[in-house]
């Protein structure tokens, strides 16, 4: 497979501080469309930082982020998403009080004429990621009731 030589996504010379810590000194990386990239290394290298920061989760203390060559300021993670950049991290941070679908769409609800939230459009868009997935799941239960691997 062909791809172009313009990554489509990129970080360059990332530097990320947290009080007492430098996570990320001068870190770079380029992704290529079409391919598939593991990113591997000890607990503590910096590795969720850096997903962080691509995902829009935080911001670097210094260097730069591009988005098919071009630069990208990522605000929050609606920014990231806008550009089709989402991380699922290894931790679990669901609403266990919510349903599967209330927690699919969490921040993104479909909404109604009248701005409230279309669950029946929810639940069936949910159904379907669902069903791509051959999860035998309702989209109506709650989550606080799955099992782990569920």
């Amino acid at each position: 497979m062909k791809h172009s030589s313009t990554p489509v996504l990129a970080a360059h010379g990332v530097c990320k501080n947290f009080p007492g810590v430098r996570a990320l000194d001068d870190v770079s990386l380029q992704l290529h469309g079409g391919r598939v990239v593991a990113l591997l290394g000890e607990n503590g290298a910096g590795k969720s930082t850096l997903m962080s920061i691509l995902a829009g989760v935080t911001g670097p203390d210094r260097g730069e982020v591009r988005v098919d060559g071009q630069p990208a300021h990522f605000r929050s993670t609606r920014d990231a998403r806008a550009q089709a950049i989402v991380a699922i991290f290894q931790e679990l941070s669901l609403a266990p009080n919510l349903t599967i679908a209330e927690n699919v769409f969490l921040g993104r609800e479909p909404r109604s004429w009248n701005g409230s939230i279309d669950y029946g459009r929810l639940n069936n868009e949910a159904r379907a990621l669902l069903e791509r997935l051959n999860l035998d799941l309702a989209p109506e239960t709650e989550v606080g009731r799955l099992r782990v691997g569920q």
